[in-house]
């Protein structure tokens, strides 16, 4: 087993509690808070770790950076401090990397035979060819650097083995994940009052630059793909939230006063708020929040949507853990506490204007 990995022991399943974060977790059921909770906050790459069911199938060179790079693993320790500091908010974080089934992708029909297709399309990209994974990176075996993740079977025996190390594992983790989503926004529909405000929020993170071959994190991303210095909101939507070709998971009136109060609880002013906040751009917003968001449509509730958190991972880990992250190596800096607990008071006091 690699050592540098963080893994999950084999056989390791989750419950309710272990995947859902509320403020009094230790003293309240969750049943007895859901009324008070207006902003479900969900973290589909939130988890890093790997399954043990897939050691033998992950490549012997990955390093912890690595591992950790490919999720949004800053996600997690900020999800459950937002839902500590905000007796509104609840956070559900799926325990696994996105290796086993990425939750903020729509269900393949054959989860196996898209990742076949994913190799198939690797080996053409690699000799030369313009292609992309759309379509069949619901298990993605690769970084966004590029590097192995999941080796590629060699024998159809080794396919059926990794399928059943996937099922596996995908039942432990991914499964639970999301029918922890399902009752959590299912019980605060029915407990939360009809005419209540109520948000579904995807909370994601992602750095500017990807990975070098010596694990430094300095090769810029093409200007089109970079974030904004703070947060990008997705509601699948244009640059001003307005409807582009499918259905908003917010109504775009909805989520210009979220940007603006998120914009007020950072203390970002007009000039800042232009180049630190962003909507739909680079991101508009993937499978969690359509999902969703069209459930809470389906409600026929007033103040009702989902859209989805970009952070900048930079505005996240602070400048000492960032300036680390652009040194070779193969480890991953210890959270910042202090930072992320500025982070978390103005997240706290956006929602304190929001719902004002």
């Amino acid at each position: 087993m690699n050592s540098a990995i963080d893994w999950i022991p084999s056989g390791q399943g989750f419950g309710f509690d272990d995947l859902v974060f509320w403020q009094g977790q230790g003293d309240s059921a969750f049943s007895a808070v859901a009324a008070h909770i207006d902003t479900i906050v969900l973290g589909p790459h939130a988890g890093a770790r790997f399954p043990a069911e897939l050691q033998a199938f992950i490549d012997p060179s990955l390093t912890r950076r690595k591992q950790y790079d490919y999720s949004d693993v800053i996600t997690g320790p900020l999800g459950r401090a937002w839902a500590a500091a905000d007796p509104g908010v609840v956070f559900v974080e799926c325990p696994h990397a996105r290796v086993v089934l990425d939750p903020n992708r729509a269900p393949p029909i054959d989860a196996i035979a898209n990742l076949r297709a994913f190799f198939d399309r690797l080996q053409r990209q690699r000799a030369g060819e313009s292609i992309g994974f759309g379509g069949v990176d619901a298990i993605r075996p690769i970084t966004f650097s590029g590097e192995t993740v999941l080796r590629q079977p060699s024998s159809e025996a080794e396919w059926a083995a990794l399928a059943a190390a996937l099922a596996a594992a995908r039942q432990q983790g991914h499964d639970a994940y999301r029918s922890a989503c399902d009752e959590v926004v299912g019980m605060v529909l029915e407990k939360r009052p009809k005419n209540a405000e109520l948000m579904v929020v995807g909370l994601h993170d992602t750095m500017n630059t990807k990975m070098r071959a010596d694990g430094a994190l300095v090769v810029e991303r093409p200007v089109a793909d970079r974030l904004p210095e703070l947060v990008n909101f997705g509601n699948k939507g244009d640059a001003r939230g307005e409807f582009v070709s499918e259905p908003l998971s917010l109504d775009a009136a909805a989520m210009r006063r979220v940007a603006a109060a998120w914009a007020q609880g950072f203390r970002l002013d007009a000039v800042a708020q232009a180049t630190a906040i962003t909507l739909n751009h680079p991101y508009p917003g993937g499978y969690e929040v359509g999902h969703y968001g069209a459930i809470l449509s389906a409600s026929q509730r007033p103040h009702v949507g989902a859209f989805q958190v970009e952070f900048l991972r930079e505005a996240l880990l602070g400048p000492a853990a960032t300036a680390h992250q652009h040194l070779p190596g193969g480890d991953w800096p210890a959270v910042d506490e202090a930072h992320l607990k500025g982070v978390v008071s103005a997240l706290v006091e956006a929602g304190r204007l929001l719902r004002a």
